[in-house]
């Protein structure tokens, strides 16, 4: 475990030194870092030197350091509790990390809560992508339509998520198909269901089908356009992602058929973006001062708007989506046109649910 530890705090300073390092003029009175998933990498690295802009005229006699770093969810949330890191602010893709984070920080550190409170900073819902063509032909709902598919003789299905011990968008697919399997909504899982002999038939069937399984959810799309229709035909990603790719004219271009994201009918897992300021003994009050209104600045309008320009969707009130960027040409809806659902909040759960995957997953 040290030596993954020691892997991962390496490459987590190579991200630093490739990241920003911002400074507002002078000596830094205050050194602000913040650790954030990957996913929103484009957003954060156009919002941070805004920021420092932005503070230069409202507090010129302080200046003030920012980092910014992307790194993995469940990586980061494992280097903060071990110590390996020490940011101020951490914001990994989705709060589902949240209470594991907190369960396993009172665990070392006497019952307290390394995050007592958080403010979503964008949406991007876990949808399935597939080809317009596939969509067309298969009637793909959701979750229990790719089951379907899965047990269907001479299945065509071939399906593709990022490895949840890994990646976020592997982890809410797990969950979204777990739940699924289940017969109940994500937040009511409960470890009987992970263990339910039903639940695993259920899963192993799915997971038979699977072709890949990737680190990184933008290079797992990547490789279902690289390879085409008949490559990969279902895969679990974030609808941004949907947006991105098309507007790149990348599909249509090479296959003459465009992406489209499927919003299951179970209902919608939002990865969520919380900015979570850490109750942790490093932070000072200046420092949760500094993050505070950093955490003002992204949530303002014209920041939100530029998050909307990169495919996610605002969580500041009044803001209009651009219609030249959430449309069927895209292969996305305007608006959300299935219920969004909460994620589970059982340690147990969000502690093993990876194992389950483990012993369902294909065997390639």
């Amino acid at each position: 475990m040290r030596s993954v530890l020691t892997v991962s705090l390496i490459l987590l300073g190579l991200l630093i030194l490739s990241s920003y390092q911002l400074g507002a003029g002078g000596k830094a009175q205050i050194s602000l870092t913040m650790v954030y998933g990957s996913e929103k990498r484009g957003w954060i690295e156009e919002a941070a030197p805004l920021f420092l802009d932005w503070w230069k005229k409202e507090y010129p006699e302080m200046p003030l350091e920012l980092n910014v770093s992307p790194l993995g969810s469940r990586e980061s949330m494992i280097q903060i509790i071990t110590g390996e890191i020490k940011p101020v602010v951490w914001s990994p893709a989705s709060s589902v990390w949240v209470p594991l984070a907190n369960w396993m920080w009172a665990r070392e550190n006497e019952g307290t809560s390394l995050v007592e409170e958080y403010r979503p900073l964008v949406f991007s819902p876990i949808v399935i992508a597939s080809w317009s063509s596939y969509v067309s032909k298969r009637g793909i709902q959701g979750f229990g339509s790719l089951h379907d598919l899965s047990i269907m003789d001479h299945s065509d299905l071939k399906f593709a998520h990022t490895d949840p011990q890994l990646s976020n968008s592997g982890f809410m697919a797990v969950i979204m198909e777990t739940a699924a399997a289940a017969g109940k909504s994500p937040a009511q899982l409960r470890r009987e269901d992970l263990l339910s002999t039903d639940v695993r038939q259920w899963l192993t069937e799915l997971e038979s089908t699977a072709v890949y399984y990737g680190e990184s959810t933008g290079f797992l799309l990547d490789e279902a356009v690289e390879g085409g229709p008949n490559n990969l035909n279902a895969l679990v990603i974030y609808e941004n992602l949907v947006i991105e790719k098309n507007r790149s004219g990348e599909p249509m271009s090479r296959w003459k058929d465009r992406l489209v994201a499927v919003y299951p009918k179970e209902g919608l897992l939002l990865s969520d973006h919380p900015f979570c300021i850490l109750n942790a003994p490093w932070v000072s009050e200046k420092q949760r001062w500094a993050a505070q209104e950093f955490l003002r600045f992204l949530l303002s309008p014209e920041i939100q708007k530029k998050a909307a320009a990169h495919g996610f969707r605002p969580t500041t009130r009044g803001i209009e989506l651009d219609r030249g960027v959430f449309n069927p040409a895209n292969g996305v809806s305007y608006s959300l046109p299935t219920n969004i659902v909460s994620a589970p909040t059982d340690e147990e759960v969000l502690l093993h649910i990876t194992d389950v995957w483990s012993v369902t997953r294909a065997r390639r």
